[in-house]
């Protein structure tokens, strides 16, 4: 008997879930034909005219871009360009999207196409590549009864970023991803963009090159005199990217200071030839050069020359000094011993004394030291860089900026 009761049960249960379910399809494709309706609605056109109307003087259509996620790719030092991929919600509003909820079965909202609904022309500024990661058969957007359009986009965007290496290795950068709807006055339509708190609060946005230690968005108002861009809004995001010092620290600042230590030594034994030293110093000549070029080919061609650059080419100048020094230290040796070889004063035979091996010696103590306070210098910048980037201020970073400077350009834009 219970297990009748069960069927029957389940199976009335079943019957009216399937009558609701064909009830709100129903609704659904009745709600479809209301809005999608070719005689009522055109994709091609955009839901406001242009700005000859007073009306969005005094209310302005808004277009909302929600950063939900980034990710920093890869950093261009040469072409100065950063490429991230981001995670954006569009939102904006349509009108002749709206709908009473009551007419259709209390639907608040549905999924359709992409291609079905008018989007904004969405335009990165600034990037030289701009590819969306998504199949076209994929394009959704989601419409709400008072006709609030939610679109995801996934971007991958090549932009380009001003960079001073002055610092080199320890070196940050403010770099931005500009965005907007340049056919459009700015008295049509603001621009709105946000980012999301994982964004903001996280330190795990970079890669293992660069870390991303500051974010903030807000708007920009461009005006321009080119007759095409007069007056337009645009929102930014501005990222605080922070090299990984710590490569070069042991990759090529480590190595230089050996080479340097036993090229300076190596010029300074006692047993070493003329042609030795000169042996010695080119060999090291060559390296530091070939170091040198290997840094030029991953730096932009700037007039300044970076702080890494500077550090071997003091090195560099080291060596030649010593070079020269210990090749003309065993005839300074010779010259001055011959000289005081017949003085009697004790400050004489000392002084003859030292212009042999513990002059030679000496000059080993203080060329070794002029080494060491170089890179002793350079372990002290990347302790200051790491402490003033730390980890603790990615953290405390602020959430937005609420407004970005206006930006003025003569000749369009950059």
């Amino acid at each position: 008997m219970k297990p009748l009761f069960y069927f029957l049960f389940f199976s009335v249960f079943a019957l009216c879930f399937s009558d609701e379910y064909e009830v709100l399809l129903e609704n659904q494709q009745k709600l479809s034909k209301f809005l999608f309706d070719e005689e009522k609605y055109d994709k091609e056109m955009a839901p406001f005219p242009d700005d000859s109307s007073q009306y969005f003087i005094k209310k302005p259509w808004n277009y909302t871009l929600d950063i939900i996620r980034l990710k920093l790719i890869d950093v261009d030092e040469p072409k100065e360009q950063i490429t991230v991929i981001l995670q954006m919600m569009q939102t904006w509003n349509d009108r002749r999207l709206a709908w009473k909820k009551e007419d259709f079965g209390n639907i608040t909202g549905i999924y359709t196409r992409l291609e079905k609904v008018w989007s904004p022309p969405f335009i990165a500024f600034g990037a030289s590549e701009v590819v969306e990661h998504r199949d076209q058969n994929h394009r959704m957007v989601k419409v709400f009864e008072n006709g609030t359009i939610n679109a995801h986009i996934p971007l991958k965007i090549t932009s380009n970023c001003k960079m001073d290496l002055t610092n080199f290795p320890f070196d940050t950068h403010i770099c931005d991803i500009r965005a907007g709807l340049p056919e459009y006055n700015s008295t049509q339509f603001n621009i709105n963009i946000w980012l999301s708190d994982d964004i903001l609060n996280s330190c795990l946005l970079g890669n293992a090159a660069w870390d991303i230690v500051d974010s903030s968005c807000g708007q920009e108002h461009v005006r321009t005199k080119d007759g095409y861009f007069d007056d337009t809004k645009m929102g930014v995001v501005k990222l605080m990217i922070k090299r990984n010092a710590l490569y070069y620290l042991y990759m090529i600042v480590l190595p230089i200071f050996i080479i340097n230590s036993i090229s300076i030594a190596g010029v300074f034994l006692k047993d070493t030839e003329k042609m030795d030293r000169f042996t010695i110093g080119l060999t090291h000549i060559m390296t530091m050069t070939f170091i040198l070029a290997l840094i030029a080919d991953n730096l932009p061609k700037s007039e300044q020359i970076p702080l890494l650059g500077r550090y071997i080419i003091f090195g560099l100048c080291t060596m030649i000094v010593a070079l020269t020094f210990s090749t003309y230290l065993k005839k300074i040796s010779a010259f001055f011993g011959e000289k005081l070889k017949s003085t009697r004063s004790s400050f004489g035979q000392r002084l003859r004394r030292f212009i042999g091996s513990p002059l030679r010696i000496s000059c080993i103590i203080i060329f070794q030291i002029i080494n060491a306070l170089a890179v002793l210098f350079l372990i002290y910048r990347f302790f200051a860089f790491e402490y003033e980037y730390g980890i603790e201020n990615c953290v405390a970073t602020p959430k937005t900026m609420d407004v970005i400077a206006e930006h003025f350009m003569e000749n369009g834009f950059d």
